[in-house]
């Protein structure tokens, strides 16, 4: 992907160069997203200069390498190809759903129509979801932001909170289902997962749980199996003569009492410890977490849902929501059961919605069960006994004995030994996290050297299963075995005295293999050589994941994608139009065909008032020549005055609409052309070109495509400046053959 490349590299010499302090005001893009900055001419100072060429050169031997490295990957693989045909035609098959497990690696082959049935029959419940007729983002995205303006022109937001929180260019939030295949073999059930990244309230949700994570913290929550195996090691002697439970929270994302959950959390940060009183009045935080939960819709199978009730997976708020409502059924019901005389209960901990209990082995399971069950009408348990002094809790395995209790890792027996392949066109430094987590998780949880043995000939095999080298397998597990063992280091070390901080630019970059890391070793160079200071911090993105052949969640139209280059045409000639917008499509598209629509109004009024005119004159001159004939000799009437001065005002009302109209001058290219030509636009199919965020980066994005496709109605041949690559992708595209005009000043300053 040349453009994005190129964007990529023109972003980094717009932040690194010091071209960027005066060519663009942000405060523009908050305030009037789409308003088109001036095109900003600047001449490069010989170091900025020398940097743009460095970077172009540093860029051009990338693409270069790149695609000599991936002819000879081709030829040396040819099943690489066959094996994108079969995906390719699995992709089209409209019968069937491919996707991952809930839990674990592996791929599942689903019957579409029952996908969507089992979701559908979740969605069905009326308590917990509402069926919308249309999509709201728009509304509730104003709607929000007024609310934001409000609470920031009150002083409880600053301008800096206000800038994150607003929501711009929101997109609907997407229902999937992961399936459970560690649950049932047959009728596997789904798994709801709402993907909720540039939703309207999906920053306000992140906003709100930083605040709400002072009152997370619970006596009986475990963070990780780390926390658990420590619990474990200090209720050893419980462990010997007791039993092992499990309890399981059904659906508890779902169950989750929302309206509840507020009172819970506004009580414990406005009642309970000051320290924790937000800035935020208590009546404007209960809107916002009304936004960021009750407010929450989401599109599935091109139906609009409300979630009435309960959290959903994937909002940024709904970890910390169960959290909470947990903590507080903890402290408010479990001490009745492990405080009681005749309690059972000896230990309880709680990750989530499964929680791991030591009991006394006369303690009845079904009995406890009942009990818990009848606290809260939201909250339901399934129990889980030991088997053989056995049970698994998180991915652990804990087997109790006589002496105490051993643990070792625990596998779902549906899990697969699937893992990132060795000869996948991916960064090393992928695979090397491929096997380090699980060496890690190895040596923290197995609590002896033989168990620690066999986890790791498991993961040899597994290893192997993939095509990884035995010697670099080894190699990673020798390392981490030197990290848990290594001593501490001395306190009476003389400590160094930290550098001076570097200032951290990053860029992402195509992986291609080792033509990547030189291009990256080429920029980072060019980068330190302009600005010591500096360091570059290269992202590697994969180009070809197998996942784009298997999208699980609905795809959003054109007007509903916001951060867009699009290209409109012309219905009565092959002329087009690139624009660009940070919101969602539909609403620039408004303001266009608006501007259209006045410009075509324009011309049909301008015959119609030309005659119409031109009648109302010679009418007005006989009526009021035939009045001054007949009165030439005597003073004018006050009444006849009166009617001609009436008559002449109802014109004059009547005129200025249409005057106005046909005076008015289009805002946009496309207006422009529809008052000129009297032409119409092709508003309804849009077509998008690139998308980006990142406002500037979708200035260059733009400007790339205006120079690729050199579009007659663009009134500029740039939206800003292509500094390292003037010409765009001009160069390395061979769909484009038409000629493209550049600027002669930016050819001189870059000569």
């Amino acid at each position: 992907n040349h453009s994005q490349v190129i964007s990529n590299v023109e972003y980094l010499f717009h932040r690194s160069s010091g071209v960027q302090k005066q060519a663009i005001d942000y405060k523009k893009w908050d305030e009037e997203p789409d308003n088109i900055l001036k095109k900003e001419l600047r001449i490069l100072e010989p170091k900025q200069l020398s940097f743009a060429t460095d970077l172009k050169n540093a860029t051009q031997k990338f693409f270069h390498q790149a695609n000599t490295s991936l002819k000879i990957r081709r030829n040396k693989n040819l099943n690489e190809k066959n094996e994108e045909n079969v995906l390719s035609k699995l992709s089209k098959d409209s019968s069937i759903l491919i996707t991952k497990p809930d839990k674990g690696r592996g791929v599942v082959v689903l019957d579409r129509n029952e996908y969507i049935s089992k979701l559908e029959t979740i969605l069905s419940d009326s308590s917990k979801f509402k069926l919308l007729n249309q999509d709201p983002t728009i509304l509730r995205e104003n709607s929000l932001t007024n609310l934001l303006l409000q609470i920031k022109n009150e002083e409880y937001l600053t301008q800096e909170e206000y800038k994150y929180i607003k929501p711009v260019g929101s997109i609907p939030a997407r229902l999937y289902g992961l399936p459970k295949v560690h649950k049932s073999e047959i009728n596997v059930p789904l798994r709801p997962i709402v993907s909720c990244v540039q939703s309207y309230n999906y920053r306000l949700g992140k906003y709100l749980a930083n605040i709400i994570k002072s009152i997370r913290n619970s006596t009986y929550s475990l963070k990780n199996n780390t926390d658990f195996l420590a619990f474990l090691r200090n209720n050893s002697d419980l462990l010997k003569n007791n039993k092992m439970i499990s309890f399981d929270v059904e659906s508890l994302f779902t169950n989750i009492p929302v309206n509840e959950t507020i009172d819970i959390i506004c009580n414990k940060l406005y009642c309970t410890n000051p320290k924790l009183r937000p800035f935020i009045p208590e009546h404007y935080f209960r809107q916002l977490l009304d936004f960021a939960t009750k407010l929450t819709h989401f599109l599935f199978n091109n139906k609009y849902y409300d979630q009435c009730d309960g959290v959903s997976m994937g909002t940024p708020l709904a970890a910390i929501f169960a959290e909470v409502f947990m903590a507080h059924f903890e402290e408010t019901y479990l001490p009745i059961l492990l405080n009681s005389e005749n309690s059972k209960l000896l230990a309880w901990r709680r990750y989530v919605d499964d929680t791991f209990v030591i009991a006394k082995m006369d303690a009845d399971k079904e009995k406890i069960q009942q009990t818990l069950n009848s606290f809260h009408p939201c909250i339901q348990f399934t129990v889980q006994p030991e088997t053989n002094a056995t049970i698994a809790f998180l991915d652990v395995l804990v087997k109790r004995h006589e002496n105490g209790f051993d643990t070792t890792v625990y596998r779902k027996e549906t899990s697969t030994k699937l893992m990132l392949k060795w000869h996948s066109l991916v960064p090393r430094a992928y695979k090397t996290a491929s096997i380090s987590p699980l060496v890690t998780r190895a040596i923290r949880i197995c609590s002896t050297f033989q168990l620690l043995h066999n986890e790791f000939e498991y993961i040899r095999m597994m290893a192997a299963y993939n095509d990884y080298p035995a010697s670099f397998v080894d190699q990673i597990i020798q390392k981490q075995l030197n990290k848990y063992f290594q001593s501490e280091k001395k306190e009476n070390q003389i400590k160094q005295i930290p550098a001076e901080k570097k200032k951290y630019t990053y860029i992402e970059i195509p992986y291609v293999g080792r033509a990547s890391y030189d291009f990256a070793k080429r920029l980072k160079s060019t980068l330190t050589t302009n600005d010591p200071t500096s360091d570059l911090r290269v992202i590697y993105k994969t180009t070809n994941p197998t996942k784009r052949f298997f999208p699980t969640k609905d795809q959003l139209t054109a007007n509903q994608k916001s951060g867009a280059v699009y290209e409109i045409q012309c219905n009565d000639c092959s002329k087009t139009y690139i624009g660009k917008t940070i919101r969602q499509t539909a609403r620039r598209l408004k303001e266009h065909e608006k501007d259209a629509q006045k410009a075509a109004l324009s011309i049909q009024q301008l015959f119609s008032h030309s005659k119409a005119s031109a009648q109302n004159n010679n009418n007005q001159k006989n009526i009021l020549y035939g009045r001054i004939k007949k009165n030439t000799n005597t003073e004018n009437l006050r009444r006849s005055k009166r009617i001609a001065d009436r008559q002449q005002k109802h014109l004059s009302q009547q005129q200025k609409t249409t005057i106005e109209s046909i005076q008015h001058i289009p805002n946009s290219a496309l207006g422009k052309h529809v008052k000129k030509t009297a032409h119409s636009i092709n508003f309804r199919n849009v077509q998008i070109l690139r998308q980006d965020q990142r406002p500037y980066r979708l200035l260059i994005q733009e400007s790339i495509q205006i120079r690729k496709k050199t579009p007659a109605l663009n009134a500029t041949d740039t939206s800003v400046p292509l500094y390292v690559f003037p010409e765009g992708t001009n160069n390395y595209s061979n769909q484009s053959t038409r000629n493209t005009k550049f600027p002669q000043q930016i050819n001189h300053i870059l000569k």
